[in-house]
């Protein structure tokens, strides 16, 4: 009755070959193989991190130099008149501006 039957095992487990293969392959792999692939997944985020401390640097310098610019231009509207009339014109056509869409 059971003629059909074929009942074929395997010699290895699996389980075991795929462990066995896992443990050639790290015996394989070196320091220097780990820390390059180390880097490659951290590269990505390492670099968008080391461009926004970029640009914070250069907006924080940019401000600087803004506020050096209107430092020395208030030192001279301080001395000359017609550069503090102008810079009062400018100042009130901006509040003008601004408080137009209030009314």
């Amino acid at each position: 009755m059971a003629r059909f039957v074929q009942a074929q095992y395997p010699v290895q487990h699996e389980g075991l070959i795929r462990v066995i293969r896992g443990v050639q392959a790290l015996g394989s792999f070196s320091a220097t193989r780990a820390a390059l692939h180390g880097l490659a997944v951290l590269g990505s985020p390492v670099t968008r991190l080391a461009a926004k401390v970029s640009a914070g640097f250069a907006s924080l310098a940019a401000a600087r130099r803004q506020r050096i610019a209107d430092d020395k231009l208030w030192s001279i509207a301080l001395s000359d008149a017609r550069v503090m009339a102008d810079l009062s014109r400018a100042m009130s056509r901006d509040a003008l501006r601004d408080t137009r869409g209030y009314l």
